[in-house]
């Protein structure tokens, strides 16, 4: 039997269902948008139904698109957004919206924990930073603004937790993605007791740890008869969407390095053993593999900046965003962006880090906006590299991933800016292919996770280069953008705003 795969990314801006055979071919594809509600400013929040019925919509149509008999189907495996926090009451329903990863709202509880803690400590305990919109500071927040839902919550969940929850009635979390909450002791892989004590927060509220290929449960009888499949098919606990998608790449072993330009943006290393930044500007993560962790940094918005451009003052496609782009030089004429729309995490760790445009001049168009926006994403992505590379992370294969993989300017920027060559696999949708993969080795259909990436993971042939005038061009430019931040930064001290 050719088994059947299917792999669920419940992301920021969309979900997306996979139907794979065993050998990684997709057979179906399907997709649902939402939002992300902003309700006061630098505040980011989504309902968890709408992930519910986009997962049940997604899941449904991919199955009927792909034809395959319910019997074939092996197992559902899950990726997800990082970081966020869904609070359940004690029948298991939301108490409130989920607060998700680019929240700034509790930038004062980032600052308490590093005044009560200490960076040391919290380098030791976590492995990591701690930022606004991850879970530990999430619930801080809630504790001091809404103790009402503070005492109405039962269980805390992550996204793709709260989703596999509804798909199996079966509570739980998994090392990748729990890595990402701050409450959790990445080297020794479970909740960090002496974090949960110092802040007061019952163990009890977080859902037990599970391996990240382990079967949780199997696809409730009512939700199976709405999207086609048998009841009982196996659903994996799943991981992160930086893990998945690493899976889906290919990168277990160190060497390999990949940069995911989607809404945000990630630069995601493998090592063998848990490190970390002394001075705490990079994150150290979980794998879904055992045995394996991995260095990873992070800029906000990335393709939520050309988004955010897109949307709100030029009103062109992406398509049509970077096509503009392309026509103008490097470097935009003198234009340089900022791109701290929500904050900033790798390298400044600043919630008030805010965006700007830099040598605007009555010369410069919608295309000079464009390619600033553009060529300032990939600017901030090489600070983080740059970082990685000095702590040990090797990078012998940089590896493209994400929506911006869909235009050549994107990954001609990335080899230009980098100075180095890009590479692709052939799955746009990589994060969805690994959870898939991981489902199959849940249960079995491969031995183990570097059997499926023999099988599955194919790599376009040619390698995007980088040109050298263009790379020496960039050097330059990335000096003077190194510079924005720490000279902006005084000037960003009265924002006009209410943060809550």
């Amino acid at each position: 039997m050719n088994h059947i795969l299917i792999g669920i990314d419940l992301g920021t801006t969309n979900t997306k269902t996979i139907v794979v055979d065993a050998d990684g071919r997709t057979l179906a594809l399907a997709a649902r948008e939402y939002a992300v509600e902003t309700p006061r400013p630098g505040w980011a929040e989504q309902n968890p139904a709408t992930w519910r019925q986009a997962a049940i919509e997604t899941l449904k149509e991919a199955v009927a698109t792909s034809g395959v008999s319910p019997a074939h189907v092996a197992a559902i495996g899950l990726s997800g957004q990082m970081h966020g926090a869904v609070l359940l009451d004690g029948h298991g329903q939301p108490v409130r919206p989920a607060i998700i990863w680019p929240d700034q709202r509790a930038a004062a509880q980032v600052e308490r924990v590093y005044r009560q803690v200490g960076r040391e400590q919290l380098g030791r305990w976590t492995a990591n930073p701690v930022a606004a919109g991850f879970m530990l500071v999430s619930w801080l927040w809630l504790v001091e603004h809404e103790p009402q839902t503070v005492r109405a919550t039962r269980q805390m969940l992550l996204p793709k937790d709260y989703l596999r929850y509804c798909l199996t009635g079966a509570p739980g979390s998994e090392p990748s993605d729990a890595s990402s909450t701050l409450l959790f002791d990445t080297a020794q892989r479970r909740w960090c007791a002496p974090l949960l004590a110092e802040f007061d927060i019952a163990e009890a509220i977080l859902p037990p740890i599970h391996h990240s290929a382990e079967v949780a449960g199997g696809l409730t009888a009512e939700l199976a008869a709405e999207v086609g499949l048998h009841a009982g098919t196996p659903v994996i606990y799943g991981g992160s969407d930086q893990a998945m998608q690493a899976l889906g790449n290919g990168l277990i072993d160190p060497g390999l390095l990949s940069c995911t330009i989607g809404t945000g943006g990630q630069l995601f290393a493998p090592i063998r053993e848990p490190t970390y930044d002394p001075e705490l500007r990079l994150h150290c993560f979980c794998h879904v593999l055992p045995n394996r962790w991995h260095l990873e940094a992070g800029v906000l918005t990335c393709g939520l900046a050309l988004k955010w451009l897109r949307d709100n003052v030029v009103g062109l496609s992406y398509q049509e965003l970077a096509d503009a782009a392309a026509t103008v030089p490097p470097g935009a004429e003198g234009l340089l962006f900022a791109p701290y729309l929500a904050g900033e995490r790798t390298p400044h760790m600043d919630p008030h880090a805010r965006a700007a445009f830099v040598g605007l001049t009555l010369r410069h168009g919608r295309a000079h906006l464009a390619r600033a926006v553009m060529e300032g994403v990939v600017m901030a992505l090489r600070q983080g590299l740059e970082l990685m590379l000095d702590l040990g992370a090797s990078a012998d294969r940089v590896i493209a991933s994400g929506g911006a993989t869909r235009h050549p300017l994107w990954l001609q920027l990335q080899a230009d800016i980098f100075n180095r060559p890009i590479y692709r696999t052939c799955s746009e949708e990589a994060a969805a292919l690994g959870a898939a993969m991981l489902a199959g080795v849940g249960v079995g259909v491969y031995p183990d996770a570097a059997v499926a990436c023999r099988r599955t993971v194919r790599w376009h042939e040619q390698a995007i280069t980088p040109d050298a005038e263009r790379a020496a061009t960039y050097d330059a430019l990335y000096r003077r953008f190194c510079q924005l931040y720490p000279r902006l930064k005084p000037l960003q001290e009265s924002r006009g705003e209410d943060e809550g």
